[in-house]
């Protein structure tokens, strides 16, 4: 009988280079995966909205109108504090 010190050591697998072979743990994802999910998420969103359809310039001019309107929620907020 031999004691845990005398056992022979595995080696790793190895791939075609000789490197042992790195696996991810379970549940990351790679760095390429996750933007593509978050891609996803913000499309559904849009969708959600009803601006799924909607070209660059339909976004473009959404997003103007709604920092107008956040512009004036502001101003009308300094004016009732001053006033």
């Amino acid at each position: 009988m031999g004691s845990s010190g005398m056992k022979k050591r595995r080696k790793a697998k190895t791939t075609q280079h000789g490197h042992p072979q790195h696996l991810e743990k379970v549940g990351t994802h790679s760095h390429d995966a996750a933007v593509h999910e978050q891609q996803l998420e913000r499309s559904a969103v849009m969708d959600t909205m009803g601006l799924g359809n909607l070209g660059p310039t339909g976004k473009a001019v959404v997003w103007i109108i709604g920092a107008l309107f956040f512009a004036c929620a502001i101003a009308a907020l300094l004016v009732l504090i001053v006033f």
